[in-house]
């Protein structure tokens, strides 16, 4: 979508293109994009004079000399094309402006999302949408205005940054450059921002959006701001569009996740963002062990095989256990039977793929909402046995596994109370794990003693949040 660099160049071509050209006729093609009387807006426009074109967060405000406004909102593909009067037009435009020297400027909108609303000059401030704009960044001088508002919101810094009610101007693209630049989590509570947050936010709002106008705003997508021209702020961005590329400042790989459904990128490392460890290995291996580690040197842990056996007591699973099994997957006490699921896929590759089918999207989803969750953390460290099984792997900054000899495997697994060893053995994913093991980016070896084991733990917690 057009954010307010973007529009502000578009204001800036019309201003240029458009300024005392007179329309003598208005064609609308697509009505609904017409939010006051569609009649007024086709007879009051015709002879106007355009006298001059304006702009409030991402608005544009056409206004003629017979004292109406256009009040225009590009929304997610909006744009105007200037073509000559027997130029064919686009598949896309919605409106044409003929003007009096024989051309015609057109508004195309592939997707027909853009609204436009024609009123009084004089009542343009009325506007119920414009009504509720906050002010833009270059109209704040004082930080604490942001900080007294911030500190009454729980809501993520980046949501109300997005809120053009108490700011406008910033959209997805610049407010993780915003964020970038101030070093800022865009997960953290509102209200736990210093003045100083405040100050670097607004600071870096106005040179963003400053430098963007001047380079003609970001073309990314479909944005164009003249028919032929591209901006050329997406060259400058430093956050937005670079997920999966070194961070400029400390070459941490940036990622890129969800918040609110809005696509959010971000360094893990630069914006204190959590760090995210998907930890996995063979059967026996020792990952409940490391995961304590982790835990105990300050990490938030998850267990998949601990959300696992929680999954199996929830009544709602059950019966979808009992549908795949049977009745006789329950125990005496009406628990679920590991013993007899175990003896059941051990030979039966499709029983196996349909348990999975059950429970790796429910876990999936867990995990998912631990890791957002807890964005504010330092380090999150995620035990998932099947990692590579499940295609989890894209969920973590790092990927730790722990590896053992056979022998270690029998050892751990007779300690743990195994009974049926060689069938532990066949129902693991040891071959898996090989096949993947140089995707981790460290390898535990965990063939030695406790103090050995803790050595190599420590060195990676001290290797990735340093």
């Amino acid at each position: 979508m057009p954010e307010l660099p973007e529009v502000e160049t578009v204001r800036r071509t019309l201003e240029r293109n458009y300024l005392n050209k007179t329309i003598t006729k208005v064609e609308v093609l697509y009505p609904k994009m017409i939010k006051t009387s569609l009649k007024e807006f086709s007879t009051l426009l015709c002879n106007a004079t355009i006298s001059s074109i304006g702009r409030k967060g991402k608005y544009l405000l056409i206004n003629f000399d017979n004292e109406y406004t256009i009040i225009s909102h590009l929304r997610m593909e909006g744009k105007y094309v200037l073509r000559e009067q027997d130029e064919e037009i686009s598949s896309h435009t919605r409106v044409i402006f003929y003007l009096q020297d024989n051309s015609k400027l057109c508004y195309d909108d592939s997707r027909c999302f853009g609204v436009m609303y024609l009123v009084k000059t004089n009542e343009v401030e009325l506007n119920k949408e414009l009504s509720k704009l906050g002010s833009e960044p270059f109209f704040i001088d004082n930080p604490e205005y942001l900080y007294n508002i911030f500190k009454k919101s729980k809501k993520e810094i980046k949501t109300n940054l997005l809120d053009q009610t108490i700011m406008a101007g910033l959209g997805n693209i610049y407010v993780d450059e915003v964020l970038f630049k101030s070093k800022i989590n865009p997960y953290l509570s509102s209200n736990l921002l210093t003045l100083e947050d405040c100050e670097k936010i607004l600071f870096y709002s106005k040179e963003t959006l400053n430098k963007a106008i001047k380079l003609g705003g970001s073309t990314v997508s479909s944005y164009h701001p003249e028919k032929g021209i591209d901006g050329k702020f997406q060259n400058e961005l430093l956050a937005y569009g670079k997920s999966d590329t070194p961070c400029v400042c400390c070459n941490t790989t940036l990622r890129k996740d969800k918040l609110n459904g809005r696509g959010t990128t971000y360094c893990p490392k630069c914006q204190n963002v959590a760090i995210s460890i998907g930890l996995t290995g063979k059967i026996a291996s020792g990952k409940s062990t490391v995961l304590k580690m982790f835990k105990d040197l300050g990490a938030k842990v998850f267990s998949s095989d601990e959300e696992v056996n929680n999954l199996y007591k929830e009544i709602t699973f059950k019966k979808e256990l009992i549908n795949l099994f049977s009745s006789q997957v329950l125990n005496d006490d009406l628990s679920i039977s590991k013993e007899y699921i175990k003896n059941i896929i051990i030979n039966n590759d499709e029983m196996k793929k349909k348990l999975e089918n059950l429970v790796h999207p429910i876990i999936k989803e867990r995990i998912i909402k631990f890791l957002q969750k807890n964005k504010c953390e330092k380090l999150l460290v995620v035990e998932v046995p099947l990692l590579f099984e499940a295609r989890l792997s894209h969920l973590f900054d790092y990927i730790v596994g722990i590896n053992v000899t056979l022998p270690t495997q029998i050892r751990n697994l007779k300690a743990r109370g195994s009974k049926k060893v060689n069938q532990d053995l066949t129902l693991n994913q040891n071959h898996t794990f090989d096949k993947n093991a140089h995707k981790c980016h460290y390898l535990i070896s965990n063939d030695g003693s406790k103090e050995e084991l803790e050595i190599q733990v420590k060195n990676i917690y001290h290797d990735i949040t340093k």
